[in-house]
């Protein structure tokens, strides 16, 4: 079935394919075909969107002050621009918040915090973040932490994704009951459509021995350091190995 968002594309289509023309659209009417669609849209996000399929999650409470203090968001806690690409549509320029303890998505609309349902959010990104929603089918094939979201660091034939976790503890000290938030990083390699987790540099490096001697060279051209910058020297090599594998 069509979404109400392809829908208004569709309409407005026929609308112009039903207007007596020439052997061509003038250039007035492309830039008023072109007008027509960007309105169209614009009014179905801010007013059919959000009676349609973004908003049907349930509404976020939130955390308690102590806990958003220690931030288990990425990045902030406050919600910043994104796209999310949900149940199969794309929504540009809505406002996000990943929350890394729940690993799930709240998005802001006019009144409410609405936690996005995981299954149908196959995308979304901050800012210049980018993140996927990967299953792990097989714990014998596939390295992954689990079934969630993932950044995606390295978008190619060989890919790179990252996964920060936060968790929550609560401990009573006197009578005040205090928060502590626990961070973990981990970082996957996707090859030959399986993902390997890289736990070091040199397990990283064997996960690509066809081109390590190239790479080992690379790295130290590049004055790289694995340990200071896991992000960057990762993106960097596995950015590179596409380009000399090609």
């Amino acid at each position: 079935m069509l979404s109400l968002r392809i829908l208004c594309l569709v309409v407005i289509a026929t609308l112009f394919l039903n207007v007596p023309i020439q052997a061509q659209l003038s250039s007035k009417d492309s830039s008023l075909l072109k007008s027509s669609v960007k309105n169209a849209l614009t009014f179905y996000d801010q007013n059919i969107g959000e009676q349609s399929g973004k908003f049907n999650g349930t509404q976020n409470i939130g955390y308690p002050q102590g806990v958003i203090e220690k931030n288990p968001y990425f990045l902030s806690p406050n919600f910043s621009k994104g796209y999310i690409v949900y149940d199969q549509v794309l929504y540009e320029n809505v406002s996000l918040i990943y929350d890394e303890a729940a690993d799930l998505v709240v998005l802001q609309d006019s009144s409410h915090k609405i936690e996005l349902i995981t299954e149908k959010l196959e995308a979304f990104g901050i800012g210049e973040n980018h993140f996927q929603y990967l299953i792990n089918k097989d714990e014998n094939t596939n390295a992954l932490l689990n079934t969630g979201y993932y950044q995606i660091l390295v978008d190619n034939t060989t890919s790179l994704y990252t996964k920060e976790t936060k968790k929550i503890t609560e401990k009573i000290v006197g009578n005040e009951l205090n928060y502590t938030m626990g961070t973990s990083n981990y970082y996957y390699l996707k090859k030959g459509g399986r993902f390997y987790e890289i736990q070091n540099k040199s397990g990283f490096l064997r996960l690509l021995k066809d081109k390590e001697k190239e790479l080992k060279q690379y790295i130290k051209s590049q004055h790289m350091n694995y340990r200071k910058d896991k992000n960057y020297t990762l993106s960097k090599v596995v950015e590179y190995y596409n380009l000399i594998t090609k």
